[in-house]
Order: C-alpha cells, then structure tokens, then sequence
C-alpha cells in the first residue's frame, strides 16, 4: 500500500523489510535519512548511466551521443517509477535531502565537460550554458513523464521528442551559433 512521504513510518517500513526498529534505527536514525539513503542511490544511479553513456560516446557523433545521454537519464528512472514518483512529489527538499539531491549540477558538470572537450574552442560560459540547457531539459521532461504519464518513459516517444527539441539546438549551438545575446558568467 502507497502512503506517501508523510504517512509512512518507521513502523511500517520495518514490517514491511521484517527487521526490528532496533536494526532500522542502527543505519538510519530517523525517516528522514532513510529517505536521504534512498535518494543518494537514485543519484548514484542517475549518474552512474550518464557517465558510462558519455564514456562509451565519448567520440560519437552528435544525434548518437545526444540520444544515448536522455535514453540514459530515462534508463535511470524507468528502473523504479513509482519510487521516483514519490520522491519527486512528495519529498520535502531541506537538511540532508536537498544534499543529496544535488544531481542537476552533478549532472551538468559531467555534460560540461564531455562538450568542452568535444568543441575546445567555444568559450567556457557558453559551454557551461549549454550543457545547463540540455540537463534541465532532459531531467525536467523525465521527471514530468515519471509523476504525470509514467507509459511514456517505455514507449520511445519521449526520447524522440527530446531530441526533437534539443538536436537542432545542440548541433546550432556547438557550431558556434551564437546566443541572441551576451552571455554573462555566473560562475
């Protein structure tokens, strides 16, 4: 039975793991760092796909990389939806929760690097408002699919989608389009 963040407690989930609250409360003090363990995983996952997708890319051709890097990030949520769904909806996000929820900028930084070195030559605050474009785009449309319309992140037709959007954008982009204006550092 789903009770969402606030009407789950400790109680309920050492019945359902059939452990003893003494055994619960040895590795996790509270609800709260239960719940920060959960989402650490889930960020280790998520960038665990997208390293290993920029990795085995690393020398792909734009459309192949761009597609591997949002199949990855969709790969990560399709693992557990529901999980995913609470955690995105129903999660307070301070203490050690919004610590570990920190994966946009992880995120980013990993993007950041793979286009710096792929386009050497374009200067580094377009480069980091790039990969900042691409990683809200992608985690933003997957966390949409994930809490409102879970059926697409099996169908392909949220990936083509993203592509849709973010290829001619990426490849105008990286180019060396330039942006319809300054593009100021905020690093």
């Amino acid at each position: 039975m789903l009770r969402g963040y606030e009407g789950t407690t400790t109680g309920a989930v050492v019945e359902r793991a059939g452990v003893s609250i003494g055994t619960l409360y040895q590795y996790f003090p509270n609800k709260e760092s239960l719940v920060a363990a959960l989402i650490d995983g889930h960020v280790r996952e998520v960038l665990a796909f997208v390293e290993d997708t920029l990795a085995k890319h690393a020398s792909a051709a734009l459309p192949t990389v761009l597609r591997a890097v949002i199949k990855a990030s969709l790969d990560a949520h399709r693992v557990n939806p529901a999980l995913h769904k609470v955690l995105s909806e129903q999660v307070p996000r301070e203490g050690a929760l919004a610590d570990a929820i920190c994966i946009s900028s992880r995120l980013t930084d990993l993007l950041q690097a793979h286009l710096r070195a792929r386009c050497p030559g374009l200067p580094l605050a377009r480069v980091r408002l790039i990969a900042l474009v691409v990683e809200t785009t992608v985690e933003a449309l997957t966390h949409r699919a994930v809490i409102e319309a879970p059926r697409w992140l099996t169908t392909g037709a949220l990936e083509q989608e993203a592509m849709d959007v973010l290829l001619p954008y990426l490849t105008h982009a990286l180019e060396g389009g330039t942006p319809s204006r300054q593009i100021g550092d905020p690093y």
